[in-house]
């Protein structure tokens, strides 16, 4: 079921609700109880006498956050109005989370009767600590502390939503602000809402109010900052847009590499397949590339029948050898000769004459001897070739005229790779995850293109049972700038992994554990000086520290300029720059067999004749080996990821340490998804003008397509694929006809890719968006 207007109208006012519940709520909590003012001034600890041990120590930790904030360019009061921000809204989203998943059964029910739910009186009896606190009178901190064992028991599979570091662990509402929410959670009214894994998707875009937005527009026409840029495009894509966009990308890549026989033809509603299509395979010879030019009207030489007859393969289509192939043969063969050549289907004429081609498995005699039928069959082909490019013919003669798809190399489920790099709540990647559930049932199925597959999950059940797991792990990849939206995109993939689960009849302690979904946030890395001189002092060889350096002032502006910054380039730039010193500065003197001699720092001054003072950029002394350069990104990694677990101290500045590592980490998450490639791009892109600080980049590395935001997004996602590849997306109409864009449609989108299909779908598509949009797909030329 689609959430229908009526249905969203009432959720967007009680997450309205919600909002000015919760922030006001946490605001509260951190002036009144922590002594965080509103304007980020932070009270003495020796004036925290109510708290109690523990309770100091969570403001420690509180105030660590802060101060982690701050340090990535925030003033005092914003930081604090960031952090409320964040709180309340993660509370929110775990609230929902919880009604979600006792909908599902997947847990016990925890909010559906607040203090009342029964999963809560089962954790009474299992702590009894906590239950000495309900008989006390504590009730709200029994359930607090429910909430957060629960919260805990989910963290290993939805781990975004519910880490252990994430500050709404110790900003906790009142109970009284946390029933009002549950109220509004449970209303009647609201019902439906819980079956349906969307649901996230819109109280993702409803928790930022529409008058916020209009006031930020009115106060500037440009984003003043990334959290600016992406409340004021948060807007819900339609799941007929979605699937359309689907439909026509990854449903077309799948259909293409299994040459029309796929389930995903009958299911793809909106997949775009013209009357006669004709699928060329593999060319094996040079005489076969050019008759496939002079099928697809590249060239206007005629070739010769073989040629013709391999330009396809039959075998995809036609019998094998024996009986019955012989009688498809001549069952195909007399209705040539008694007239009836037009009603065949260009592709089939083409099987027909692949398979006469190979007379030794199928047919005796020659085709000098099938002369006649033969001529037919090429008159017909070729009078079909030649209306493609007459003038004068109408659209629907041009629509009927044979569409030749070129070949596509089918390829292992696991290898394909979808990208949103704008994914917001998840939408698209959430329909591509129900097409790719068939595209692995169909690859192991298939005799060859399954074998891997087969070799290693030789039960079907247990393949089956394996699929989610893969989905997530292998094909599906988000992007978000803000963190919000990362938390319910995971989200919304694991439940979707869990709906597999259910559909498959495991019960909850049958069902594989999801522990990966790639959805990344393209956020700026810690700003804290000090730690990042500790951590990148403490990287042997210095070099290592060096490109950790680079690394994160390349990556201040990720925040703003999102998937738009292309860290791939920047790290590998880095590294080749630094290769390129160390062979110039250690490869001078060799010996006597004529091999390299690497030299010392002293030596190098000495052969160079400069003081170490002037020496190119890069320590590269301790540097020994060719292969270095090839680990080097690698080891940066692992070195972070040792950083971060010898950080989880319980003191301040342990716990900064740690949220320090865990965005450094995050942050190479995106570096790492940047420098990977795709089959598939899809997206809801922001559009207008870029935020103010991203600005001067934009220009710089989009000079054809700086401006607006989409234009640039939709060059960017043609890089990040292969030849071949295709874009999917959502945008203004406005390029396809404005001056401002020429550029754009010259040299993008007529140029770098060519338009496979375009729907102008006008204003009103994006829920309140005041735009007229267009969607189409675009593959990446070859």
């Amino acid at each position: 079921m689609t959430l229908d207007r009526a249905l969203r109208n009432t959720l967007r006012n009680a997450v309205t609700q919600c909002r000015g519940l919760l922030e006001e709520a946490v605001g509260d909590v951190l002036e009144g109880r922590l002594g965080v003012g509103r304007d980020g001034q932070v009270e003495d600890a020796g004036r925290m006498g109510h708290l109690s041990e523990a309770e100091m120590g969570h403001r420690q930790e509180v105030v660590s956050h802060l101060r982690h904030i701050e340090a990535g360019g925030f003033g005092a009061a914003d930081a604090v109005a960031q952090l409320v921000r964040e709180v309340s809204y993660t509370h929110l989203n775990r609230l929902c989370a919880y009604k979600m998943l006792e909908r599902r059964r997947l847990i016990r029910e925890a909010v559906g009767r607040g203090l009342d739910s029964n999963g809560f009186k089962f954790y009474l009896a299992d702590h009894p600590e906590d239950e000495k606190l309900w008989t006390s009178g504590r009730q709200d901190v029994a359930y607090r502390n429910f909430l957060g064992w629960l919260g805990g028991t989910l963290s290993g599979e939805v781990g975004v939503l519910f880490s252990p570091t994430d500050p709404a662990n110790r900003l906790f509402p009142p109970q009284r602000t946390l029933e009002a929410v549950l109220d509004l959670i449970n209303g009647e009214d609201l019902n439906e809402v819980w079956d349906e894994e969307e649901t996230v998707g819109w109280v993702y875009q409803y928790y930022t109010p529409k008058e916020l937005r209009d006031r930020a527009r009115k106060e500037s026409q440009a984003p003043r900052n990334s959290y600016e840029l992406s409340f004021r495009n948060q807007f819900y894509t339609p799941d007929y847009v979605v699937r359309f966009l689907v439909d026509n990308t990854l449903g077309r890549t799948w259909y293409e590499m299994r040459q029309g026989n796929t389930s995903l033809a009958d299911r793809c509603a909106y997949l775009v397949r013209l009357p006669d299509e004709v699928f060329l395979t593999e060319a094996s010879s040079p005489e076969v590339l050019r008759a496939q030019g002079w099928l697809l009207g590249e060239s206007r030489v005629e070739p010769d029948v073989v040629s013709l007859g391999h330009t396809v393969d039959g075998y995809n289509r036609a019998p094998g050898p024996g009986d019955e192939a012989e009688g498809w043969i001549a069952e195909r063969l007399a209705r040539l000769t008694n007239g009836e050549a037009e009603e065949f289907k260009t592709q089939e004429l083409l099987d027909l004459l692949f398979l006469l081609c190979r007379k030794d498995r199928f047919v005796e005699g020659t085709l000098e001897e099938l002369g006649e039928e033969v001529r037919i069959l090429k008159d017909v082909v070729r009078e079909r070739v030649d209306s493609r490019q007459r003038d004068g013919s109408s659209q629907e003669e041009r629509l009927r005229a044979p569409a030749h798809v070129h070949y596509r190399a089918p390829k292992d489920p696991r290898e394909l790779k979808i990208l949103d790099p704008a994914c917001g709540s998840g939408h698209f990647l959430l329909y591509c995850f129900d097409l790719l559930e068939t595209i692995y049932e169909e690859a192991y199925d298939d005799e060859q293109l399954g074998e891997a597959l087969r070799e290693e999950y030789p039960d079907r059940d247990g393949f089956l049972r394996a699929v989610p797991a893969l989905i997530l792990r292998h094909n599906l990849h988000g992007i978000d700038i803000d963190v919000r939206a990362t938390q319910i995109a995971a989200l919304a993939l694991w439940l979707r992994a869990q709906r597999s689960y259910e559909n498959l009849d495991l019960k909850k302690n049958e069902r594989p554990a999801i522990t990966r979904a790639n959805v990344v946030c393209a956020e700026p890395m810690p700003g804290e000086g000090e730690m990042l001189a500790e951590f990148a002092g403490s990287l042997e060889p210095p070099i290592l520290g060096q490109l950790v350096n680079v690394v994160f002032e390349k990556m201040r502006l990720a925040g703003e300029a999102g998937s738009l910054l292309k860290m791939e380039g920047e790290i590998g730039d880095a590294i080749a720059q630094a290769r390129s010193q160390w062979q110039r500065e250690f490869e001078r003197a060799t010996d006597r067999s004529g091999n390299a001699l690497l030299l010392t720092r002293s030596e190098m001054e000495g052969l160079s004749g400069r003081p170490e003072a002037q020496m190119d950029l890069f320590d590269v002394s301790q540097v020994t080996d060719e292969e270095f350069w090839d680990r080097a990104e690698g080891q940066v990694i692992e070195a972070l990821r040792s950083y971060s677990t010898g950080s989880a101290s319980t003191n301040g500045q342990g716990y900064q340490r740690k949220l320090f590592a865990d965005d450094a980490a995050q942050g190479f998450a995106f570096v790492d998804t940047c420098r990977m490639r795709f089959d598939v791009v899809l997206m809801n892109p922001p559009f207008g003008e870029a935020s103010k600080p991203s600005k001067a980049y934009i220009e710089k590395n989009y000079p054809r397509t700086k401006n607006d935001v989409y234009a640039a997004f939709v060059e960017r996602g043609l890089d990040w694929l292969h030849p071949g590849g295709l874009l999917g997306t959502i945008t203004s109409r406005t390029g396809f006809f404005l001056s401002s864009f020429r550029k754009w449609r010259e040299e993008i989108v007529l140029k770098e890719a060519r338009p496979t299909v375009v729907a102008d779908l006008g204003q009103g598509v994006l829920d309140t968006a005041m735009v007229e949009t267009a969607a189409y797909a675009l593959e990446k030329a070859r």
